[in-house]
């Protein structure tokens, strides 16, 4: 299993990664991309290109080989599905990761969205921007809780349209903030 694209994002210089999750975007990714990787949650947002995206059911994976946006994009999937889809070009194994067992997910069954957080996390960039994240899902707010405690050393900025959520507020490393102030941060990293 090839993990060299994945691991070339582990030695780079940008501290950020964004995760655009299951819900529509309506932000230049583009931007986004101006701090860093950013990784799709399987197809949800297919008119947007990506790094990476994360999927786990063999209909999604179809849809997005077939789709120009996903072209370029690197492919990550379950081992179960890598089996299958080993000799198509931008399919790779997700790697494996540390203390799956301790969140009680499995990488077959649950949301892309997870997946790719946990892909994030992986990476072991500092701040972790989500998205079109789903949070008004029970199993997917405490996911990413759960993931945020184990993770203490990296941040996790929730980026919503106004007014801005407090559900992540007891978390000393999980944030909320509004897409103009994210807009604002691309813009003084450019600087």
């Amino acid at each position: 299993m090839d993990y060299d694209s994945v691991k070339y994002h582990m030695t780079m210089k940008s501290a950020y990664i964004t995760v655009v999750g299951n819900l529509p975007v309506r932000f230049d990714i583009e931007q986004a991309k101006k701090l860093g990787p950013v990784i799709a949650s399987a197809n949800s947002n297919k008119s947007i290109v990506f790094d990476y995206a994360t999927v786990n059911t063999e209909t999604n994976l179809q849809d997005m080989l077939n789709s120009a946006s996903f072209k370029d994009t690197e492919l990550l999937v379950p081992e179960i599905l890598f089996k299958k889809y080993v000799f198509f070009d931008g399919v790779n194994c997700l790697p494996e990761f540390p203390g799956l067992k301790s969140y009680d997910i499995d990488p077959e069954k649950c949301s892309p969205q997870t997946l790719s957080l946990m892909l994030a996390v992986y990476l072991r960039q500092t701040i972790v921007f989500l998205l079109g994240y789903d949070i008004s899902n029970p199993t997917e707010l405490t996911r990413l809780k759960s993931i945020a405690l184990a993770n203490p050393q990296t941040k996790f900025m929730y980026i919503c349209n106004p007014p801005r959520t407090h559900q992540l507020d007891d978390l000393n490393n999980g944030f909320c903030d509004t897409f103009i102030k994210f807009q604002e941060l691309i813009d003084n990293e450019r600087k």
